[in-house]
């Protein structure tokens, strides 16, 4: 994992990631990141940096389509399962406070890209699904992102993508986050 790890480079833990100029954040050069005392930086900063990374370049490929990240993974959610998901569920899942994840499914059914019906054994409980334009906008951002993963996994070789997958996955049923156990 040590090379894996190497590859993804990063900086030391009080290194500022982002420089700003007119308000918008650019991410700072090799550098100005650059750790005068050759230490590796810590694991949880190179994920934080990856995961801002991440949220950009997604944001960047759903917005086209009148996404943001959290309307995008809400329908990714939503697309990986066969029945529909409550609030509640959708926002655990999502990482989102139930009130977030109502402004979410609000914009997501004005869009026409989910629906919901009342549970047959719960009236208050209304699932989502998606619609077939949910889908099919779905379909659409699902390959713009694994285009996007493509770009940034591209220097690793088959089994490294799986052992970087399988070590993250771990990582999180450590942290009680979720992924039980295969």
């Amino acid at each position: 994992m040590t090379d894996v790890t190497a590859r993804l480079g990063g900086s030391s833990p009080g290194a500022e990631p982002y420089a700003t100029m007119a308000g918008v954040a650019h991410p700072a050069s090799a550098d100005e990141l650059h750790d005068e005392a050759g230490e590796e930086p810590r694991v949880s900063y190179v994920v934080a940096r990856l995961e801002r990374a991440l949220r950009q370049a997604i944001n960047e490929r759903v917005r086209e389509h009148g996404l943001t990240t959290l309307q995008y993974t809400t329908l990714s959610v939503l697309g990986r399962r066969r029945g529909g998901l409550s609030n509640a569920q959708l926002a655990r899942r999502s990482y989102m406070t139930p009130q977030s994840m109502s402004e979410v499914i609000e914009a997501l059914e004005r869009a026409g890209l989910i629906e919901r019906a009342p549970h047959p054994n719960h009236r208050r409980v209304l699932p989502a699904t998606l619609t077939a334009k949910g889908r099919r906008v779905l379909t659409v951002c699902e390959d713009a992102v694994g285009a996007m993963e493509e770009e940034m996994m591209r220097e690793l070789g088959p089994a490294e993508r799986t052992a970087l997958l399988e070590a993250l996955k771990s990582c999180v049923r450590s942290l009680h986050a979720g992924f039980p156990n295969d």
